[in-house]
């Protein structure tokens, strides 16, 4: 599948599934956020190569249903919700120093993430299991300096660290015996660190843009593989970003 592919065809998921609701002053209630864009990264972990790809967003922000009652009131203290990841497929056919490395599908992680807010910062952790592309354990910490230069608009900035389980590190980075590039068994461990900065304005109650400019570098067993052109890599993305408030 081709980043313009798989673009068009989350765009028109998210189009039929997010079609609203007619709201209406019941007891059930649940206020989310999903963003979809466009996103500039390596081709693939390790790659010299740039793409342009899909770049999609979310976040919970109530949940008051059956057993659940997820509520951050005023933003401040202890948050949970999903976390979720998308990468890109990656073929040899497309890459011909990656000739003998099995291919990678095109992965979908989903997971969870807990957040600590105070009012100029946020302390959060996310872990994720491929449901798609692999079977690996990924898990990301992060610290954010956060600040508000206009009205609706915020600034972040802070460092991040990223483990991954050997599942993961096994299938992305390890080489086997007779490919092109030198045999090579990769453990998991750290994965990467770096620092990332976001910008995010919200015109109003259902409608924001969020733009993420972003650094890594990958480390350890991962850094080593002879799969990794360049530890260093740069992302950037722009998402539109649509508030949804459901009750039932």
């Amino acid at each position: 599948m081709t980043h313009t592919t798989a673009l068009t065809t989350v765009a028109a998921a998210l189009t039929l599934a997010l079609t609203p609701l007619s709201a209406q002053a019941n007891d059930n209630l649940l206020q989310f956020e999903l963003g979809l864009g466009a996103g500039v990264a390596p081709a693939y972990e390790g790659a010299q190569k740039y793409t342009t790809g899909p770049a999609i967003s979310g976040g919970l922000s109530a949940l008051d249903w059956w057993v659940f009652n997820l509520d951050k009131g005023d933003g401040m203290g202890f948050s949970f919700g999903p976390s979720f990841r998308y990468l890109a497929e990656r073929d040899d056919k497309d890459y011909k120093r990656l000739a003998g490395i099995d291919d990678v599908d095109a992965a979908l992680e989903l997971g969870a993430k807990l957040a600590y807010r105070m009012p100029n910062s946020e302390v959060f952790g996310a872990v994720r299991m491929g449901v798609t592309g692999h079977d690996g354990v990924v898990m990301d910490v992060g610290v954010d300096a956060i600040l508000f230069p206009a009205s609706g608009t915020e600034f972040r900035v802070g460092p991040r660290i990223t483990m991954a389980s050997d599942a993961y590190a096994d299938t992305y980075f390890t080489v086997p015996t007779g490919a092109f590039l030198p045999a090579y068994d990769a453990d998991g461990g750290l994965h990467s660190y770096g620092i990332e900065m976001s910008l995010r304005h919200d015109f109003n109650d259902q409608w924001a843009i969020k733009g993420t400019v972003g650094w890594t570098q990958l480390a350890g067993s991962i850094g080593d593989s002879p799969v990794v052109q360049e530890r260093n890599a740069g992302t950037i993305s722009v998402v539109v970003l649509r508030k949804f408030d459901w009750r039932w």
